[in-house]
């Protein structure tokens, strides 16, 4: 387009002939350069508004999203020392993701009881992941029920239920900060304790060999550690949550 002006404006020029000044000619052929830059303009700042536009598009988005569930409920029964023994039970469960599409979990009931290893097996779009995220709620329940050590987990609290359990990811994710910041984020537990867990974990001897032990500092995603040391801290996180399951096991054994 700007060159289309260029042209017919050095057209018009010549039809002129001799009305029009020298001086004014190239004037005119300046400015009708110039058109093809200030259009250039226009359209990156346009691709930029449009760019830009996209977060207000999330931000309307994430707006009409309903919340979760309450994340303190006051007065329930759960206490400090659940779980307990561990023990998982899904009666009739089935969930879906949003209404109006079929359940991609439908009347699951198992009985996993403390301390016990099981694998989930099946094809891609199974639900093997639904199942872990029923378990963290982040995907309501449509029907039936998950219990931990006698509690509804639908009862409980967001806090309480997602604090008291933890998933050992598949790809370790570490943040940026100290040692001991990954293994205890909310700083909840004595330094006693978390080299107690660090034992268990099999990171005692790797921790003792760093220079500035608990303090020391974790680049970002973990990049100055190995991948199986990672996988080892992500193992400890939670301090409680590893104690609980060394507990789980041991009351299992002596069960046996």
């Amino acid at each position: 387009m700007g060159n289309l002006l260029t042209f017919a404006a050095a057209i018009f020029v010549v039809a002129a002939g001799d009305k029009v000044e020298p001086g004014q000619v190239g004037l005119i052929i300046a400015y009708a350069v110039n058109i093809t830059s200030i259009l250039t303009g226009l359209v990156r700042t346009t691709a930029d508004v449009e760019t830009n536009i996209v977060a207000m598009e999330r931000i309307k988005e994430y707006s009409d999203i309903s919340s979760e569930a309450d994340w303190m409920i006051e007065d329930k029964s759960e206490n400090g020392s659940w779980p307990e023994f561990g023990r998982v039970q899904f009666k009739e469960y089935g969930m879906r993701y949003r209404e109006g599409i079929d359940l991609v979990l439908r009347s699951i009931s198992c009985d996993v009881a403390g301390g016990e290893k099981i694998g989930i097996v099946g094809r891609t779009g199974a639900g093997k992941s639904s199942l872990t995220m029923a378990l963290f709620r982040l995907v309501e329940a449509t029907e039936g029920k998950i219990i931990i050590d006698g509690l509804d987990v639908a009862k409980m609290g967001l806090h309480a239920l997602r604090t008291k359990i933890t998933i050992i990811p598949q790809d370790p994710v570490l943040f940026s900060g100290t040692l001991r910041m990954n293994l205890d984020p909310f700083d909840h537990y004595p330094d006693s304790q978390l080299w107690e867990t660090l034992k268990m974990s099999h990171l005692e001897s790797f921790v003792t060999s760093l220079k500035e032990g608990l303090q020391h500092e974790i680049t970002e995603g973990g990049e100055n550690v190995s991948v199986g040391q990672r996988q080892l801290i992500c193992l400890a996180r939670y301090v409680h949550t590893i104690n609980k399951y060394w507990k789980c096991l041991k009351n299992s054994l002596l069960s046996l």
